[in-house]
């Protein structure tokens, strides 16, 4: 009896431990460039304000992109949005 009981405290155990871990997988974050933003973007604390005003989204950040058909290959920042993916 104790051989079955010391089991079975183990088995409890280890389902324990796997349903906290599936509880603290987080959620996907999808981004999207801000439209609505106007000028260079040099303060995170702006575009996230922004972002979660005009969007509903959850943080946005300024980040370095690469404009499309520009031949130099210098960086420009730029407002990004995120959001919680929707698949």
């Amino acid at each position: 009896m104790a051989k079955y009981t010391g089991f079975l405290a183990l088995l409890i155990c280890l389902f324990l431990v796997a349903a906290t871990e599936i509880q603290m997988v987080e959620g996907k974050y999808c981004w999207k460039k801000s439209g609505k933003w106007n000028g260079p973007c040099q303060y995170s604390y702006k575009c996230s304000y922004h972002c979660k005003h005009y969007y509903g989204a959850k943080y946005g950040i300024c980040k370095k992109y690469k404009p499309w058909g520009h031949k130099y290959y210098w960086a420009k920042y730029a407002c990004y949005c995120y959001s919680p993916c929707h698949y």
